[in-house]
């Protein structure tokens, strides 16, 4: 048992990497005006994932930052976090990206790409 507790402690503090976010989901699939935009990000790390925020912004203002909610566990290392906006107007561009932080000392950050949303009227 000391064995593995070591190891697991060796192990997080060799920790230098950001989460891997390997899937980011946007629902609706295809938002109409007044709907509000929910983004769900699937992440792993080997120290475990421990925050996550969501960033947006909406016709190019400022951006807005909000924690994102942990919704479950898919692996010891990892989960699903998901994180909402809106209602959105129509005629609006959305642009937003996510920030999640693993469970090691130094809180490694890491980021998805930037994505954008047209919402149409």
């Amino acid at each position: 048992m000391i064995l593995l507790s070591t190891a697991i402690i060796l192990a997080v503090y060799a920790d230098r990497e950001g989460p891997s976010i390997y899937q980011i989901e946007v629902l609706p699939v295809d938002p109409t005006p007044g709907n509000t935009i929910s983004v769900i990000a699937y992440a792993s790390d080997i120290s475990g994932v421990s925050s996550a925020q969501l960033s947006y912004s909406v016709n190019g203002t400022i951006w807005e930052v909000q924690d994102m909610s942990f919704i479950a566990c898919l692996c010891a290392t990892g989960g699903r976090w998901v994180g909402s906006f809106g209602p959105i107007a129509g005629n609006s561009i959305v642009m937003f990206y996510v920030t999640l932080y693993d469970n090691s000392p130094t809180s490694n950050p890491s980021s998805s790409q930037t994505f954008s949303l047209e919402i149409n009227a």
